[in-house]
């Protein structure tokens, strides 16, 4: 009878905590669909909508091999996704876009805090599930058209699985691993550049698996349900255009990032890196572009480590204020956000964009970069599952950062990996948290 007491705690405890992890994000989904009916058509334009949206009209068009321009210079993904959903109702369509967003978001929060809450860290779930439902800029951007907030629901999906495959024995792993190809596929149909996170994250988690031979076939398995999504691509600007390729921006965003006198971000000063075409007469390509910016950060140590910490400051700043850097001017956070209506007046502007305001936003950038790295070490200590948790969430974060800082520093490109930025900081906080409890 005595061990009987501990177990039914215990299972009341993770019946409540269930409980938690299925209406924080009900309860948030609820609030967007109170938002969407107050919003002119259900939602916002990010960042690029309006780009999104050509995209969208051309192959409402034309259709799936639309010849419109913006469907070959970016990657044509996001556009498709949008263009079904158009299909669906051209009337409803902001509400559509905001709708599935909004599920997503919610249910691939749902999915990767209850598989937290099977491990040995089961009392992480609830504050990330928090953290990440109410954060203004990330679970609004699901209200806004943009990539960012389904990417980072498909990389919590990617995490939930991951763990999934390790704590219920009886699973296929094999049926996971096409699980995980498919929500990297799917971040990376409508964001290329996420290939990259995706495979470091299915190395990351094959060499957890013994024998080797087994964890080699199951990444063999995830690439090759990845590897569909830029062949779709690919396979559409070829008959399209004539062209295999994904899209043909990658230079020019490379290049705006680079130079003898820029910082790193959009707002670039000074003269671009000097490309100049094999052929005379020839018109300089985008490899060529890639080409020589990658040779320009070669001969240029100094210059490009420079680059490289100013645009760590971009994409690590804050949404507003004097250091905020990047592409969210539309982030639906700013729309009730203090430190706007505190510039209203000159003495809010002074206070805000002055020297306090730089010093907040310094310490904003070293708290989260700082917690980030707690959190990471103190889950990694935990046992081999909290260890994946952590190195799978930093992977991603770390190389949506490099990223950042081979192209431009702009605060946007965190977004997508937030959710489990988030989760580490979290982590940090409940373990600091813990230890103070411990040592009172």
């Amino acid at each position: 009878m005595k061990n009987k007491k501990p177990i039914a705690q215990a299972n009341k405890a993770e019946l409540k905590r269930r409980r938690y992890l299925i209406a924080i994000p009900v309860v948030a989904f609820v609030i967007k669909l109170i938002t969407m009916g107050n919003i002119q058509g259900g939602g916002w334009l990010g960042a690029d909508g309006e780009n999104y949206f050509k995209g969208v009209d051309g192959l409402y068009a034309d259709g799936f091999f639309s010849k419109a321009e913006i469907l070959n210079y970016w990657p044509a993904g996001y556009p498709i996704l949008l263009w079904l959903l158009a299909l669906i109702s051209v009337s409803k369509f902001f509400y559509l876009i905001s709708l599935f967003q909004s599920l997503f978001f919610a249910y691939a929060t749902y999915y990767m805090t209850k598989n937290i809450s099977k491990t040995s860290v089961a009392w992480l779930a609830v504050p990330a599930s928090l953290f990440i439902t109410f954060n203004p800029t990330l679970s609004l951007s699901t209200l806004a058209v943009g990539y960012e907030a389904p990417v980072a629901s498909c990389f919590m999906m990617v995490l939930g699985v991951i763990l999934a495959s390790k704590l219920n024995a009886e699973k296929s792993q094999y049926l996971c691993a096409i699980y995980v190809g498919a929500w990297i596929a799917l971040a990376s149909l409508m964001q290329p550049r996420y290939l990259l996170a995706g495979a470091v994250i299915l190395i990351i988690w094959g060499s957890t698996f013994i024998p080797r031979k087994k964890g080699i076939g199951l990444i063999a398995v995830a690439i090759a349900v990845t590897s569909l999504a830029p062949a779709l691509l690919i396979a559409r600007n070829a008959v399209a255009i004539d062209k295999t390729t994904i899209s043909t921006n990658l230079g020019v965003t490379m290049a705006i990032g680079a130079g003898d006198e820029t910082k790193g971000g959009y707002g670039r000063t000074g003269p671009g890196v000097p490309c100049t075409p094999k052929m005379p007469g020839a018109t300089v390509t985008d490899n060529d572009r890639v080409k020589c910016v990658l040779k320009w950060y070669l001969t240029n140590p100094l210059k490009t480590a420079k680059l490289a910490f100013y645009k760590s400051e971009f994409f690590w700043s804050p949404w507003s204020g004097p250091m905020g850097n990047g592409t969210m001017a539309r982030n639906p956070w700013l729309k009730i956000s203090p430190t706007i209506d505190l510039q209203n007046s000159q003495s809010g502007a002074q206070l805000v964009r002055g020297n306090f305001g730089k010093l907040v936003s310094w310490l904003w950038i070293i708290c989260q970069i700082g917690f980030l790295i707690y959190g990471f070490v103190s889950l990694r200590k935990i046992d081999p599952i909290t260890k994946l948790l952590a190195n799978a969430s930093m992977a991603a974060v770390v190389i949506s950062w490099l990223i950042s800082i081979g192209t431009i520093g702009d605060h946007r490109f965190r977004l997508p990996t937030m959710s489990l930025s988030l989760l580490l900081q979290v982590a940090a906080m409940w373990s600091i948290k813990k230890k103070i409890s411990k040592a009172l």
